[in-house]
């Protein structure tokens, strides 16, 4: 993995999600711990659409991806939600989706269709960022406000 691939993935890191509509705020905790109750019945991941690879955006053309992407995703009738993931402070931000029923490599190869580095796979045990390629998943702990 080259060094600018690398940082952008510890970005997934350190990212804060919200989920608006459900009125969650999860944060990445040390590994193995976790603080909170995990809402859903199974794992569950988060997709965006938002500036592939190192590539950085105009929001406008963000918005028309984050719209497309989640017209796919009703298009294959997954259930979904809007969320913002990025820096604590706000300082940088992403809109992204939520999904119910995808599996890692289903999420995996969603991300790479879009461009993406990583997705996130939110479980009962871990919060995880998963490379779209063959890099190794990164299991954090995590927290619910």
């Amino acid at each position: 993995m080259d060094e600018a691939r690398a940082g952008r993935t510890a970005d997934y890191g350190r990212a804060v999600l919200r989920v608006p509509a459900l009125g969650l705020v999860l944060r990445p905790a040390p590994p193995g711990e976790v603080e909170g109750a995990f809402p859903f019945d199974g794992t569950v991941h988060v997709v965006t659409a938002h500036n592939p690879g190192p590539e950085r955006l105009p929001e406008q053309e963000n918005a028309a991806r984050q719209a497309r992407l989640e017209a796919e995703l009703d298009a294959r009738g997954l259930r979904h939600w809007a969320t913002v993931a990025g820096a604590e402070d706000g300082s940088h931000a992403e809109a992204g989706a939520l999904v119910v029923g995808l599996d890692d490599d289903g999420a995996r190869a969603l991300g790479a269709a879009w461009g993406q580095d990583a997705v996130f796979r939110w479980s009962r045990s871990a919060w995880s960022v998963l490379a779209c390629d063959d890099a190794e998943p990164v299991d954090l702990g995590w927290r619910v406000a």
